[in-house]
């Protein structure tokens, strides 16, 4: 196989002295091939980046990574026993606070913590003096130490969850490249003009990206002839006499299936056309989801609406008045929790590109639940022209009748004319079903409730689709505090 050319561009304290194309496999070896420049040859490295298409800039990159074809990578060495100004320490981000935020001090020392108006002050604090001392693209390392003084001075901002964390990845983590910290360096940065810039705008195009990585599965047992068993799938009715013969199938043909998926990406209508039974017997989601996710099958029901709900609904009446969403009095809890979840989780500014319509709190819930009068009939929420001023693209619920009474509920996906009527009682139940069903057919979150679809990533502990999100893990923090 061809070893991947790329294009490296080396710096010398700061200063770009040459590009070179190389050869090579692995990111360690990028940095011998600059350093056997003549120029540089009594010099160190500090850091090095690869360009990434996701953030339409140069990134820090592990040095035990792949190359590849075409990559773009900046190196920067320095003159060694150069001095270089270390990063900001507790005590100093102390003294910086009393003098640019008095105020942030004063919060922690009345509450024990920082009211979010504090926090947003803080950072801003925080990236003021990274720049200050590293520029405009600090460092991972600096941005993390960063992070870490800011835990360390306000302890009870530390968030850990489980084992996996060291509790100030909310403010950066080094892993995903996300946080509080790079939010605010990235929209400082689309300020800057071009030639403070590491690399020349350019528009960069949306396109489905799916969010999830891949499911370990293991190959079909010899003996079980997947075939066999999909005609077993597509032929047999759901009727009493033969559910434990479908049962057998499914779990006959579940490795098949996964790997089908992974190869293919169907769209909904094409995995339905293959596996009709999810149709007609929606609890098979939850024995698929349940061998995806071992343990996981009913975390949601368990922790919702006896823990999760509650703490929602407590913590949003400290809320200003004026910024939550009105909500009929009789409204059920859970769906009272949705109204306050969608606040706390607003629609952020990725879906508002090509092909997607900007989306507002008031109107994000709809992309989620659909509430339609009694009277309507399942045919009729797929056949009639929608009546609500949001487009739907990706499957939701609706919900026939009130919530707050006995209510038919459905997964409805319009574009691909698909309908699955739900026989489990209560909302609760029905957005289980809906975010197993989403894992199951490997298909995208509305991007205008991406916040609020990984928020129920933590409550199910599935690994995080498109790494953490800072607002998701500090309401999370939030709510474990909560007694």
């Amino acid at each position: 196989m061809e070893v991947p050319k790329l294009l490296v561009s080396i710096f010398l304290d700061g200063k770009e002295i040459t590009k070179k194309i190389f050869q090579l496999e692995y990111v360690s070896e990028i940095v011998d091939a600059c350093k056997s420049h003549s120029t540089v040859l009594n010099s160190e490295l500090d850091r090095i980046l690869r360009y990434s298409s996701d953030f339409n800039e140069f990134i820090d990159v592990e040095h035990h990574d792949h190359v590849q074809h075409m990559d773009k990578f900046q190196v920067f060495l320095k003159t060694s026993g150069a001095s270089v100004l270390d990063p900001i320490d507790v005590e100093t981000l102390r003294a910086v606070c009393e003098r640019k935020g008095a105020s942030v001090l004063a919060d922690y020392e009345a509450s024990g913590t920082l009211s979010e108006a504090s926090r947003k002050l803080f950072v801003k604090i925080a990236v003021s003096e990274l720049i200050e001392k590293k520029g405009f693209y600090p460092r991972s390392e600096d941005k993390s130490k960063m992070a870490r003084s800011m835990v360390t001075l306000f302890p009870s901002l530390k968030i850990k969850m489980g084992e996996e964390n060291e509790g100030f990845e909310h403010f950066y983590d080094p892993i995903s490249h996300s946080g509080f910290l790079e939010i605010r360096l990235r929209n400082l940065r689309r300020n800057l003009q071009d030639h403070q810039r590491r690399c020349q705008r350019k528009r960069v195009q949306s396109s489905p990206v799916h969010p999830r990585g891949s499911i370990a599965v293991d190959m079909p047992a010899e003996g079980d002839d997947p075939i066999e068993w999909m005609t077993v799938i597509k032929r047999m009715r759901p009727c009493q006499e033969n559910l434990s013969t479908i049962k057998e199938a499914m779990d006959k043909t579940y490795a098949s299936r996964r790997l089908w998926i992974a190869a293919r990406h169907p769209t909904l209508e094409e995995f339905f056309a293959e596996f009709p039974r999810f149709v007609d017997m929606p609890y098979l989601f939850d024995t698929e989801f349940g061998k995806m996710f071992p343990g996981k099958a009913d975390i949601f029901i368990r922790k919702w609406e006896g823990t999760i709900v509650p703490k929602i609904l407590k913590m949003s009446t400290s809320e200003p008045a004026a910024a939550l969403p009105p909500v009929p009095e009789d409204d059920v809890s859970c769906y009272r929790a949705l109204h306050k979840l969608v606040h706390l989780l607003p629609p952020t500014a990725s879906g508002r590109g090509k092909g997607n319509t900007k989306c507002s709190v008031k109107s994000a819930l709809g992309y989620l639940l659909d509430i339609k009068p009694t009277g309507n009939s399942i045919s009729s929420v797929l056949n009639n022209p929608p009546d609500r001023p949001v487009e739907h693209r990706q499957p939701h619920l609706v919900c026939i009748g009130d919530p707050s009474t006995s209510a038919q509920y459905i997964i409805v996906a319009e574009n691909d004319k698909l309908a699955i009527p739900l026989k489990d009682n209560g909302l609760t139940c029905a957005l289980d079903k809906l975010f197993k069903m989403i894992w199951v057919c490997d298909v995208t979150y509305p991007v205008q409730l991406t916040s609020v679809f990984h928020f129920f990533e933590s409550v199910y502990e599935v690994p995080l689709s498109g790494g953490k999100r800072a607002k998701v893990v500090e309401l999370m923090a939030k709510l474990q505090a909560m007694m």
